[in-house]
């Protein structure tokens, strides 16, 4: 053997017996009197490990590791039997579980894993260390937030990945045969009918592929072998030999309505509204009703301020005497939205960032500064107590029903969002701006964005329905709260969101020139 390769079995051989010798360690220190297992036991076990990895490795035997493996669990189940006959008190399996992984960490460092190996055993020590701590933490664990939390991991775990990600359009359709040729200079596209397809000249045909849909064809030939047509592209999609078309069976408005419903982000939208109300709960938890439930607003804000406001919305109707609190978590989150705006646009369009700069800073100050007025008030008003005597008792860290009415009412909005955006056009670029902010405003910014740098419109004009856009899914936050939280709510941001809106359109109509924008 090469003295590299042997130096090389000396350091894994060594970290396997450092890695036996501190679980060990923890495990002599907090021993029961007269157990069985101490700290050179646990380094033997890592040893065994170690060994096993070792000669299955040179026999090329895997089943070796498998045969050390049964004589550590042979050792240990003796140490246990002789523990309970002894009437040892507290005789659990921590120590003989320890043991087990202790030995596989050995067989890891064999195998070269000592990253992992290294990280697990940090893992272990802490599990270890920490029983009074998880113990405590065990007794606190209520049983409606144990099936609170088991729901969440279910509508996120098992019913998010199977949902479809393409659009609900798709599932209308129904197919109409293979493309036989495409001339993308003329436009003039010839698909072979499927079987027992029957088509008409002059009529038009919504043609859908694998993408979604592609445009519309009229039909100027028709016969059984085969079907052309000049064919008008809607997008980006592509077309060519072979593809797969289908057409709609429904009417276009009610195909646009569904082209908005991808299953999987409406899905996941409510996992993140339910993620936020979990954040909201343990914060308050950790730190207390004020500090819990600011910080969640802006940190919220950072991911999604929609959400976050429908979070604390639904908050408010188990708890409107906090609706100060709430209201504040909404202003942060609300306010935050304009620099994280900012900063993303800047990284793609940096004229455009620097010209929509001033109405978006003056506007997100404007709101975190009612934030702050709202934030003395509700400490004063929790040092002279709530209204009502109420206090700060979350006891619904997780809600499937509040969670399902906020799915189909961001799916209503979806669908009425598409349907503006395909009727009207971008003649009408500020209510394209408004209704598209009123669901997303980074969706309306990095589309004006993309116009703007391809010269469609001027800075001012993109900039312009930028902040218009935010202004507008500022608003929508206000229509949320009211549609969906407390009335009190309602009142509380009434008059910080109209000063908000009132300093955004005020600068934007001193800053830029209206005129000569369009």
């Amino acid at each position: 053997m090469a003295q590299d390769q042997l130096l090389e079995l000396f350091i894994e051989f060594g970290l396997a017996g450092a890695l036996g010798f501190v679980i060990g360690l923890e495990r002599a220190m907090g021993a029961r009197d007269g157990t069985n297992a101490g700290l050179r036991d646990f380094v033997l076990f890592a040893l065994i490990g170690a060994i096993s990895a070792f000669v299955a490795n040179q026999f090329e035997n895997s089943w070796l590791i498998g045969a050390g493996f049964l004589a550590v669990v042979a050792l240990l189940l003796i140490a246990y039997l002789a523990d309970r006959a002894r009437n040892v008190e507290d005789a659990g399996i921590t120590t003989e579980a320890a043991a087990i992984v202790t030995f596989f960490l050995g067989v890891l460092t064999i195998q070269g894993f000592y990253a992992l190996s290294i990280a697990l055993g940090i893992v272990l020590l802490t599990v270890l260390s920490q029983k009074r701590a998880l113990t405590r933490f065990s007794s606190q664990i209520q049983t409606f937030e144990l099936q609170a939390t088991v729901k969440f991991l279910i509508i996120t775990f098992i019913i998010l990945p199977v949902l479809p990600t393409r659009s609900m359009d798709n599932v209308l359709t129904y197919s109409i045969g293979e493309v036989a040729s495409f001339e993308q200079t003329t436009g003039e596209l010839a698909f072979v009918p499927a079987e027992n397809q029957v088509f008409q000249v002059d009529t038009s045909l919504n043609l859908y592929g694998d993408g979604g849909y592609l445009g519309v064809l009229e039909v100027t030939s028709a016969t059984d072998a085969g079907v052309s047509g000049r064919f008008t592209a809607d997008g980006n999609q592509q077309v060519a030999a072979g593809n797969q078309l289908s057409t709609s069976l429904a009417p276009m408005f009610v195909m646009h309505m569904l082209a908005a419903l991808k299953p999987f982000k409406v899905w996941l939208i409510v996992v993140l509204v339910s993620f936020i109300s979990f954040i909201g709960y343990i914060l308050v938890k950790i730190l207390g009703s004020g500090a819990g439930i600011g910080l969640t607003g802006l940190i919220g804000g950072l991911a999604s301020s929609t959400v976050t406001t429908l979070s604390f919305a639904r908050r408010s109707k188990e708890l409107p005497a906090w609706n100060q609190l709430f209201a504040v978590a909404i202003l942060l989150a609300s306010s935050i939205m304009f620099p994280r705006l900012l900063i993303q646009i800047g990284v793609f369009n940096q004229a455009l960032m620097r010209n929509m700069a001033l109405p978006i800073l003056v506007t997100g100050a404007v709101g975190f500064i009612m934030a702050g007025l709202f934030l003395i008030r509700s400490k004063k008003a929790h040092e002279e107590g709530p209204e009502g005597g109420q206090e700060m008792n979350l006891d619904n860290p997780f809600s499937l029903k509040s969670a399902l009415t906020f799915g189909l009412v961001f799916a209503a909005i979806l669908m009425v969002t598409r349907l503006a955006i395909t009727y009207l056009g971008e003649a009408w670029l500020p209510v394209v701006a408004i209704v598209s902010g009123l669901t997303d405003a980074d969706a309306i910014a990095f589309s004006l964005s993309d116009a703007q740098r391809s010269g469609l419109i001027s800075l001012d004009w993109a900039s312009f329905n930028v902040v218009l856009g935010a202004l507008a899914n500022t608003y929508m936050k206000l229509f949320l709260a009211f549609s969906l939280g407390d009335r009190g709510l309602f009142k509380h941001l009434l008059l910080s969101f109209m000063v908000m809106g009132a300093a955004g359109i005020i600068t934007m109509l001193l800053y830029y020139d209206l005129g000569s924008m369009t």
